[in-house]
This record gives C-alpha cells, sequence and structure tokens, in this order.
C-alpha cells in the first residue's frame, strides 16, 4: 500500500493542520516586535494575538470547500459567488481583528476605533465581494469549471 502525500492533501484537517500552523506561527513575529517594541506581556497579547488568528481559521477551511466545489464541477457564477462571499468575510475579521486590538494595546480610542469599524467594513466588504467576483468570472468565463483528468482511452473528460 503506498501513500500519495498529493491524496493526503485532499483532506481538511490535514490541509487545515499544516496552513494554519504555518499560519499561527508566522503570526508569532509580529506579535513578537510588538512585545518588544510595546513592553507588553505575553498574556497582555494573547488576546490581540487570538483576534488576529481567528481571520486565517475562518477563511482556509472556506478556500478548501471552494477548491474542492471548483474540482466537482461547481458552475462559475456560483463559485464566484462563494469566493466574494468568503473573501468579505475575511475582511471582515481582520478589520474586526485590528481594531480589537488597537483598542485592546491601547493604540486607538475605543470611541475612533467605531468608527473606522463601521466606515472600514461598510468599504471594505463590497470591494472585496466584487473584486474577487470578477477574477473568477474572468478566471472561468461560462459552464462548470473542474479539473480534467485524462481517461484510459486517450480522451479527457470533466471529473
Amino acid at each position: 500500500m503506498r501513500i500519495s502525500i498529493s491524496r493526503a492533501w485532499e483532506s481538511l484537517w490535514v490541509w487545515l493542520f499544516w496552513g494554519l500552523g504555518i499560519y499561527l506561527a508566522l503570526e508569532l513575529g509580529p506579535f513578537f516586535i510588538a512585545k518588544q517594541v510595546l513592553n507588553k506581556t505575553a498574556s497582555e497579547l494573547a488576546g490581540p494575538y487570538l483576534a488576529c488568528a481567528m481571520p486565517g481559521v475562518i477563511f482556509m477551511p472556506l478556500v478548501w470547500w471552494l477548491r474542492k466545489w471548483r474540482e466537482r464541477g461547481m458552475d462559475s457564477k456560483r463559485l464566484a459567488r462563494g469566493w466574494g462571499v468568503s473573501t468579505a468575510l475575511f475582511g471582515v475579521a481582520v478589520v474586526v481583528a485590528v481594531s480589537y486590538s488597537g483598542v485592546k494595546l491601547s493604540l486607538m480610542d475605543p470611541k475612533g476605533a467605531l468608527g473606522g469599524l463601521v466606515v472600514s467594513v461598510l468599504l471594505s466588504v463590497p470591494v472585496l465581494y466584487f473584486t474577487l467576483h470578477s477574477m473568477v468570472l474572468r478566471q472561468f468565463p461560462t459552464g462548470t469549471v473542474g479539473k480534467q483528468m485524462p481517461r484510459s482511452d486517450g480522451a479527457s473528460s470533466p471529473n
């Protein structure tokens, strides 16, 4: 029995384990720098670190599912809507995380952060949604999208 590395990446849990592990490790760098610059303790940085880690935790499963839907031959318009919504959710999560971290670390005034949060969400959601929506429609203009798998008789057929 041979274990294929490419088959292992088809599992959501393997993909999340490696992806989130790398993402969380990369998040440690800026927080180590913030600890040194702001003279904060690790316990003071724990909440902002977790807040900034949440967008990746939200976005990575969505990317995996969208990739699987694309391989299964989802309609390009539906796939474009999925990418648009998932990217808009990611943008909202990033804006909330940055606002929360700024207030928690005393870098922002809470009232100013709330106004900035509202304006940022109202501006970023349509921009992110329509940008990704149009990018996916340009990449896959019509019909269903999916991998072309070679058949044993030499012809190719959609999977």
